[in-house]
């Protein structure tokens, strides 16, 4: 029987990429970024979002690239509504795609490559194309939702990721995978998973103890975390913490008081010499990646 810290190294390593999973992500994305490319003028393109910033979560859902158009396209669509540049993005990809497969989202224009597929690994199920326009000391995107162009800048958040992980010794990413793996596995009480990151960069501080204790730390300090405004980080945005309604926020709270008293019982089981039902009862919380035994 292994133990639960040994649990959680193996849990470590299921989510991170297979090389199936790589090699597809790369063959998706590097479509979508020529379809674009063809039709818009584009500056530059890069690799944004959870995916960017090595935080993705299996399924490979919603792995983001950032488009910064050229002069050309901001002389074209910068004074209409955002939504008829989305919407511009959405129709050169159903060329390609299908109308099926092809959905306009908040700030981006979203391919669905597995809608209905029950077997997820190793594939990649969607790609969002967010359309940008650099205006010096930062970004502007479309966002569909507030009518307007919204301020940001992912290569700050990037930058942030990066910092926090190296002070906690390269261990803040994967405890973030873990926490986003078991905010799936809850039916994502938290929204956006962004904001998960967000909480995590203030919430989870050197010394790194061990993860099964510093997952359990997160959900005690989350009690708290979810009911507040968390703003943008690169100091630009709209709060990340946006789409958290007082009903969905009181929701989040039970999910995160309910995952830290299982992880109480979980540490008490394993105190005690019932291995087995310790690593049982984590895989209840973290989802089918963690291993049972």
């Amino acid at each position: 029987m292994i133990t639960t810290q040994e649990a959680f190294e193996k849990y470590r390593q299921r989510l991170e990429l297979s090389e199936t999973e790589r090699k597809d992500t790369i063959k998706r994305h590097t479509e979508v970024r020529e379809l674009i490319r063809a039709d818009f003028a584009v500056d530059r393109d890069i690799l944004t979002g959870s995916y960017g910033r090595s935080t993705k979560t299996k399924p490979l859902k919603d792995v983001d690239v950032f488009f910064i158009l050229g002069q050309k396209e901001k002389d074209k669509y910068r004074n209409k509504p955002p939504s008829e540049l989305i919407d511009a993005f959405v129709k050169t990809l159903r060329n390609t795609y299908g109308d099926d497969a092809v959905e306009p989202g908040r700030r981006c224009a979203t391919v669905e490559f597995e809608k209905n597929t029950k077997d997820e690994e190793g594939k990649v199920l969607s790609i969002d194309a967010v359309p940008a326009f650099d205006i010096g000391d930062c970004y502007e995107i479309p966002d569909r939702i507030l009518g307007k162009w919204i301020k940001t800048d992912p290569e700050i958040h990037a930058d942030q990721a990066t910092k926090k992980n190296r002070e906690l010794g390269g261990t803040w990413v994967p405890l973030v995978k873990m926490v986003k793996r078991w905010n799936r596995s809850a039916g994502k009480p938290i929204k956006p998973s962004f904001l998960i990151e967000v909480m995590m960069q203030e919430l989870v501080d050197a010394p790194f103890t061990a993860y099964p204790s510093e997952v359990r730390r997160f959900f005690a300090a989350a009690l708290d975390g979810v009911g507040k405004s968390w703003p943008d980080p690169a100091g630009y945005g709209p709060p990340v913490s946006d789409q958290m309604t007082p009903e969905l926020i009181a929701k989040a709270k039970e999910s995160v008081r309910q995952a830290e008293m299982k992880a109480a019982i979980a540490v008490r089981y394993e105190q005690q010499g019932r291995q087995g039902d310790a690593n049982a009862l984590w895989r209840e919380i973290m989802g089918k990646y963690f291993p049972a035994s």
